[in-house]
């Protein structure tokens, strides 16, 4: 599942220990109920988690972790589409319908490695394809990812943004796969630091 690639990449090269959950195997891409993929995060650095937040996180965020169980809504295991990207109410209506109680449940309760205080000391964490852009459908989604447990969100885009700034153009022969991509887009001048065209923001 290339979104469960990015996402690892992306705790590990902001300093993160990554586990696999054992929840991570899809059988059929694209079914309406597939299961949410997870995997388990801790950052060393961090002493306890800080939960003084709002639901929606940044990469900025990540010193407020120490632990979490991240699980991951993304094209591959899911209906998302550009359709539903481009508009506000379908994603909405998307998260509604992808992310019912008992599938966010699963999500977090299978699987946990071991690490500090056991499973009751991990923050419930979802990355998803987009969020809305308008303030009251952001609000929405939001509130409900929160009435099914779930305590931080981050999208897709703030992963790749946050990946493509940390990669160099100068490729190494131990680079994960999406590091090596990303440094390619760089070496052949696709998108350059700082105007970042690919991930401009919509008008």
């Amino acid at each position: 599942m290339v979104e469960q690639d990015l996402v690892e990449a992306y705790f590990e090269s902001n300093g993160f220990l990554v586990r696999n959950t054992g929840n991570s195997l899809i059988t059929e891409p694209r079914r309406k109920f597939d299961p949410l993929t997870s995997i388990g995060v801790m950052n060393p650095r961090v002493n306890e988690n800080s939960i003084d937040w709002g639901v929606r996180l940044f990469s900025g965020d990540l010193n407020k972790i120490r632990t979490g169980i991240v699980g991951i809504l993304g094209w591959t295991n899911s209906s998302f589409s550009p359709a539903v990207m481009s508009n506000d109410t379908r994603q909405v209506k998307f998260l509604k319908q992808q992310l019912p109680k008992d599938k966010v449940d699963d999500c977090f309760n299978l699987g946990f490695p071991i690490w500090d205080g056991g499973k009751n000391s991990f923050l419930k964490l979802l990355v998803v394809p987009s969020l809305p852009a308008n303030n009251d459908k952001m609000k929405e989604a939001l509130e409900y990812v929160s009435s099914v447990g779930v305590e931080g969100v981050l999208t897709l885009r703030s992963i790749l943004e946050n990946l493509f700034r940390q990669t160099s153009p100068n490729l190494g022969k131990d680079l994960r796969s999406v590091f090596q991509i990303f440094g390619l887009i760089k070496a052949y001048g696709l998108a350059k630091d700082p105007q970042m065209e690919i991930f401009k923001e919509p008008e």
